[in-house]
C-alpha cells in the first residue's frame, strides 16, 4: 500500500476536467472534498478556472467556480509570496506555468497535479498526472491520464 499524500497543488486543468467529465480529475476533487488531502492552488489557478467557466458557460458559473476553488483550497499561494522563486525559476519552464511551479516550490509541496506535458519537458520533479495521483490512494483510475 502506498503512502497517501497529505497535500498537493492542483493545476487549473484538474478543476476544469473534474467538473466537466467523469475522469481522474473528478476523483481527485472528490478526495479533496472528503478531506483526504489538503489542496493548494495559486492565484493564477483561481483566475484561470474562473475565466474558463465564465467564457465557456456564463458569468455566474465563472463566479461559482472561483468560489468552489477558493473554498476547497486549504491555501492559495499568491504571486507576491513567490517573487524569489519566480526569479530563480525564470527560463526553466514556459512563463504561463511559472507561477504554479513557483507556488509549489514556495510551499515545499511534493506533488503538482496536472495534465500538462510542459512540466514533463521541463523535468519538474513534483509533476504528477491525475491518473498517477489517484493511484497513490490505492484507487483504480480511469483509463485517461487526466
Amino acid at each position: 500500500m502506498s503512502k497517501r499524500p497529505s497535500s498537493a497543488f492542483l493545476d487549473s486543468n484538474v478543476f476544469i476536467y473534474g467538473r466537466l467529465e467523469t475522469c481522474n480529475s473528478r476523483l481527485i476533487i472528490l478526495l479533496a472534498q472528503l478531506g483526504e488531502f489538503d489542496v493548494f492552488v495559486s492565484d493564477l489557478v483561481v483566475k484561470e478556472v474562473e475565466r474558463f467557466f465564465r467564457d465557456e458557460i456564463s458569468r455566474e458559473t465563472g463566479f461559482l467556480s472561483r468560489r468552489f476553488v477558493e473554498t476547497l483550497a486549504r491555501r492559495m499561494v499568491s504571486s507576491d509570496e513567490t517573487r524569489r522563486e519566480l526569479s530563480e525559476l525564470k527560463g526553466t519552464i514556459k512563463d504561463r506555468d511559472l507561477p504554479n511551479l513557483a507556488a509549489v516550490r514556495h510551499a515545499r509541496l511534493k506533488y503538482l497535479v496536472s495534465y500538462d506535458a510542459d512540466y514533463t519537458r521541463a523535468r519538474v520533479r513534483e509533476y504528477i498526472t491525475p491518473r498517477q495521483f489517484v493511484r497513490l490512494f490505492d484507487l483504480d483510475p480511469y483509463a485517461t491520464e487526466y
